[in-house]
Order: C-alpha cells, then sequence, then structure tokens
C-alpha cells in the first residue's frame, strides 16, 4: 500500500487573538495562558477560525500535511471508518516496517503527543506496539501505542466486544518527552519498526516545549513525605489522603514531586490545593483514579487542583461506574493544568454547587463526556478547555431537574468527538457560550446544541451563543435516517420558550448536512440568530422540524447542497430581518 512520498501542505495555525469578558462568573483574568499558541483546525485557511478555541501550549501536525510514503485514508464522514474519526477526516496509513510520516517543527519543542489508531485483537482486548521517532535522522526514542483503551462496538452504551460489530471509537494518544529540545526547522519522522502490529494510522502530532520541572510552592508539603512512591510500584492513595488532610490542617498546599504514581481509587479533597510539576511530570495513574469532592448537597469548597495528569485504565463505558478524572461537588475552586485521559468522564460535577473555574485543561480519550455541570452548578467559568476524543459530548451543562445558572463557556476547543455534541447545553438559565470551535463530530449530535431533554429545566433569562465556529460539523443520525444541524435546537420534552435565545456571529462551516436545524414535537420560540455565515452545507441552510418561530438577520449562505430551507409544514415561522442571502429557496424533499 505504499506509494512515492509526497510533500503536501504545511501545518494549518489558528490564532486566538484576544478574549472578549462576556457574562464571566466570576473575576477571570483575559490574560492569554503562559505559553499559549495557536491550535490547528485541520483543512482550514487560519482566518476562517481566528480568535475561537481553546489558547494551548502546542502546535498541531497533520500527518496528511506532512511527507509520508504511507496510504493516505479519507476524506470520509462515513461512521465506523478510520477517516471520519480522524481530525480533517484525513490521516495516513502506515503498514510495513520502514513507511513514515515526517513533518517540519514551527517552533522549538522538547514533547510531543501523537494520535494514532492500532487494530484491536480478536478477543477486544487490544495490541501493543510502538512507533520510533527521529530528529534530522537520530532516534530519540519511541512512542508507546496500544489499542487497549479504544475500539468499542454495537449500540450505545457500546461494549468491549468485537463480535457486537459496528466498531468505532478508533483512536487513542500517546506522549513523549524527547529529553532535548529540537529548534524550528527540525524534521521529526515517526518511522515504523517491525513490532508485529499489521499497521497503524497516524492521524496529527502535537509538539510543544514543556521545559524544565518548577520548583514546589513556598511552604508546601510534599506527598512524598507522607509515604507516596513516584516510581508507581506502590499504590499511594494513603500518603495522599495523609499529604491532604495535614494540608487542610495546617493550610499549606500540597506538592506532587515529578513522578508516576499508582492511585486507584478516589482522592477526596476539601479546603486543600494540591499543585504538581506539570501535566508532563506529576501523573496520578491508576484503574480508578479520581480526584473528587465531597457529595453535593454539603460538597467541597475552596479546591485548587493545579499541574497534574489524571490517566485512568478506563477500557469500556459503564455509564452507573464514578470514574471520573474530576468529580463531585467543588465550590469556590480552581482546576488548572490538568491532563486528563482515559476516565471515563474527564470532568462531571454533581450541585448544587457554585464558583468553580475550569482553565487551560486538556481532556483526551474519554468513554463520555469531556465535562459535564449536571444538576444546580452555578456561577462557573470555563475557559481554554481542549477536548478532543471524547466519548459524549465534549462540553455540556445539564440541568436534570435542578437549573444551572450563570455559566460561562468561553475560548474552548471541542475535536472529534465520537458521539454526541461538541457543545451542549440542556436547559438552564443565563448562560453563555462564546469563542469557541468545534470540529468533525461524528453520530448521533452536531457541533452547537441547545436541548429541552433528558429532564432538563426549561431555558431561562437569557442564553447567547456568541462567536463561536463549527467545522464539518453534523451528522446523518442513524436513528432518524436524516440529518442533524452543525446547530441545532430540540424541543423533545418540553417547549423551549420563555428565554432570551441568541445566536450572533457564529461561522457553520462546512456542514455534513443542514447548518441550522429546529426539531421537536414541541414549540420553539424567543430565538433570535444575526451575523450567522453558513460556508457550505451538504444539504440546506435551514431545517424546520418543529413548530415555533425565530428572526434571521444577517445570515448569510453559500455553498448549499439543497435549497436554503428544508420546510414540510412542521408549522416553524422564519422573520426575515434585513441582510439575509443566499438562502431564500425553500423546498420539502420528502413531499
Amino acid at each position: 500500500m505504499s506509494q512515492a512520498a509526497t510533500r503536501r501542505s504545511g501545518v494549518l495555525l489558528v490564532l486566538a487573538a484576544q478574549v472578549v469578558v462576556l457574562g464571566a462568573a466570576r473575576p477571570a483574568t483575559a490574560a492569554e495562558p503562559p505559553g499559549a499558541t495557536p491550535v490547528t483546525v485541520a483543512a482550514l485557511p487560519p482566518e476562517r477560525t481566528a480568535g475561537r478555541g481553546a489558547r494551548v501550549p502546542f502546535v498541531e501536525h497533520e500527518a496528511e500535511a506532512g511527507l509520508t510514503d504511507g496510504e493516505l485514508i479519507g476524506p470520509d464522514r462515513t461512521f465506523a471508518t478510520l477517516a471520519a474519526e480522524a481530525s480533517g477526516r484525513r490521516a495516513v496509513r502506515l503498514d510495513a516496517p520502514g513507511e513514515f510520516v515526517e513533518v517540519v517543527l514551527d517552533r522549538p519543542a522538547d514533547a510531543v503527543t501523537l494520535r494514532y489508531a492500532l487494530p484491536d485483537s480478536a478477543d477486544g482486548r487490544g495490541l501493543d506496539g510502538e512507533i520510533a521517532l527521529y530528529a534530522d535522522g537520530r532516534r530519540l526514542g519511541a512512542l508507546k501505542l496500544t489499542s487497549r483503551y479504544s475500539w468499542y462496538y454495537g449500540a450505545y452504551p457500546f461494549t468491549n466486544r468485537p463480535a457486537d460489530g459496528t466498531p468505532h471509537h478508533f483512536y487513542d494518544e500517546s506522549r513523549l518527552l524527547l529529553g532535548e529540545v529540537l529548534p524550528a526547522g527540525t524534521r521529526v519522522r515517526f518511522v515504523v519498526e517491525a513490532d508485529g502490529v499489521p499497521w497503524r494510522v497516524l492521524d496529527l502530532a502535537d509538539f510543544e516545549l514543556v521545559g524544565p520541572a518548577p520548583p514546589p510552592p513556598a511552604n508546601a508539603l510534599s506527598v512524598v513525605d507522607f509515604g507516596a512512591d513516584p516510581s508507581g510500584a506502590t499504590e499511594a492513595s494513603r500518603a495522599f489522603d495523609a499529604a491532604i488532610a495535614a494540608g487542610r490542617r495546617t493550610g499549606r498546599p500540597v506538592w506532587i514531586p515529578p513522578g508516576e504514581y499508582r492511585i486507584e481509587r478516589h482522592l477526596e479533597v476539601d479546603e486543600a490545593t494540591l499543585v504538581g510539576a506539570g501535566a508532563w511530570r506529576s501523573v496520578l495513574k491508576g484503574d480508578g483514579v479520581g480526584v473528587y469532592g465531597r457529595k453535593a448537597p454539603g460538597g467541597s469548597r475552596e479546591v485548587t487542583l493545579k499541574d497534574f495528569a489524571i490517566i485512568g485504565e478506563v477500557r469500556e463505558r459503564k455509564d452507573k461506574a464514578q470514574l471520573a478524572g474530576v468529580g463531585g461537588a467543588m465550590s469556590d475552586s480552581t482546576i488548572s493544568g490538568l491532563w486528563i485521559q482515559h476516565t471515563k468522564v474527564g470532568l462531571w460535577f454533581d450541585g448544587p454547587m457554585r464558583g468553580v473555574v475550569v482553565r487551560n485543561v486538556r481532556v483526551l480519550d474519554q468513554a463520555a463526556d469531556g465535562l459535564n455541570f449536571h444538576r444546580g452548578v452555578t456561577d462557573a467559568l470555563v475557559e481554554d478547555v481542549f477536548v478532543r476524543n471524547s466519548g459524549d459530548d465534549g462540553l455540556a451543562a445539564w440541568s436534570h431537574e435542578v437549573p444551572n445558572a450563570r455559566l460561562t463557556f468561553r475560548h474552548n476547543s471541542v475535536i472529534a468527538p465520537t458521539l454526541a455534541n461538541g457543545i451542549a447545553i440542556y436547559g438552564g438559565q443565563d448562560v453563555v457560550v462564546t469563542e469557541s470551535l468545534v470540529a468533525d463530530t461524528l453520530t448521533q449530535g452536531g457541533g452547537l446544541h441547545l436541548g429541552a431533554r433528558f429532564s432538563a429545566t426549561p431555558f431561562a433569562g437569557r442564553v447567547t451563543f456568541r462567536g463561536n465556529t463549527t467545522v464539518r460539523a453534523g451528522v446523518m443520525d442513524p436513528n432518524w435516517g436524516f440529518g442533524v444541524g452543525a446547530l441545532w435546537l430540540y424541543a423533545l420534552d418540553r417547549p423551549i420558550e420563555g428565554a432570551d435565545i441568541r445566536i450572533l456571529d457564529t461561522d457553520l462551516i462546512d456542514s455534513t448536512y443542514e447548518a441550522v436545524q429546529v426539531i421537536g414535537e414541541r414549540p420553539i420560540s424567543g430565538v433570535g440568530f444575526n451575523g450567522v455565515r453558513i460556508r457550505g452545507a451538504g444539504s440546506h441552510a435551514v431545517q424546520l422540524q418543529a413548530p415555533g418561530a425565530a428572526t434571521f438577520r444577517e445570515v448569510r449562505a453559500d455553498g448549499l447542497g439543497a435549497a436554503g430551507v428544508y420546510d414540510c409544514g412542521a408549522g416553524f415561522r422564519i422573520e426575515r430581518a434585513e441582510g439575509n442571502a443566499g438562502w431564500e429557496t425553500v423546498d420539502c424533499p420528502r413531499r
């Protein structure tokens, strides 16, 4: 399957220019995080998404944009294909020893994260392999690869049994500290060496400059002094418990020195500060690992979690299992600089609770949601959170029987969720989603979603989506047999009414089917679209499948695959204000 090595376009970068503070739940800095750099949006020029998405410390290189003698796969958006789950819907397959992908660094780096897929084993337990890494011809080491955490089968909530068919959730990520700083211009090559694995698919590589380990905070208590083993040979949860208790009692921060600590249950934190030497160096790893606040309604308060990694061992989705990386209730708390991987959910908060800030967090390779605010979470901020390969909604606020209120989601990215939506708001009051980016949704969901479903409380107050971008979002729903919009509203349990809902300054780019969709047997009203740019859609600009009405102003569309509006008589009224263009025609293709 090899072909002659070819040079393709270089890495595509998106620069997040500034933060606009919109309804911040509590005081927050508007400055970029230290070391912030652009984030890639595959197959798009940077001006199409500038200023949107998480500011992250890495530069992303797509495998298909490099030099390779492997086989290009994609583009394809068909569920259960490797290309459909790849960033940009394209990747490179390498089969034989010696085959490679090579990229050229744009800036110095001493660490790399590789997104890849390996075949599963016949029993579903996965295969292990590796890929060598060379810098300007020198072998620096190898990244460990595995399919133990990927390859889900069957229908929702999915299994790890190949006999159930319909394989998906193919990709995983591996990271490596390189041991030296590679300068800009270095040619980095990923090369297959004989390891018994028949093939591997490379999707992308993130390069960053981690730098030296920082010193501990002043007056900190070290978990090592309480018996924690940084080699990971001995389970360390009791030592962490003791350190956390001492830190709470004395008001001193708890320090996690560089190391890999085996933790196989939840660590409970309350009025405590837990700080590591960075997510690349201080790692909590194990089957069942998680850092939790106390249960609501009491919950925990004044918790700080900062600069460490939580890496679990979740290989199958079990919805009743409490396997979040961060969970429970944490009021007046800050979570920043974490890396969360291979847990069921990255962060799942059960309210009531208030005043949590989640900032500069990476959530990768989850069995379910990236982050979910569940029941009565108020005055919260989520900023510069990067989610890739979540197994359900990337970022969600679920007002399940108790309303969430005054939430701000700002400058976040959700890339390639394997189920459901990029960012989803289920009921609640006074919610802002702004300057965020969603790309490459896969099945049973779209990019941006407002849903009156899952026993959520009504929408109330002002709900604003402003300055967001979706790219290649929306799907063919396998249950409905028609497309789901890149931006969609669903009135299932109750009407969507009584709230002031505004969709402003929004770009819906290369939507798989319709760009905007309203659906449900209940009415949808109180919605205004202003400054929406629809730039390519596989079917319609707007698909009407619910009663109700909305105002459309300065909504412009081009590159539609069908008429401007799908309307088969559901009773939805489009109130056209000034400045609309490109979607005047109406049809009913099912009539």
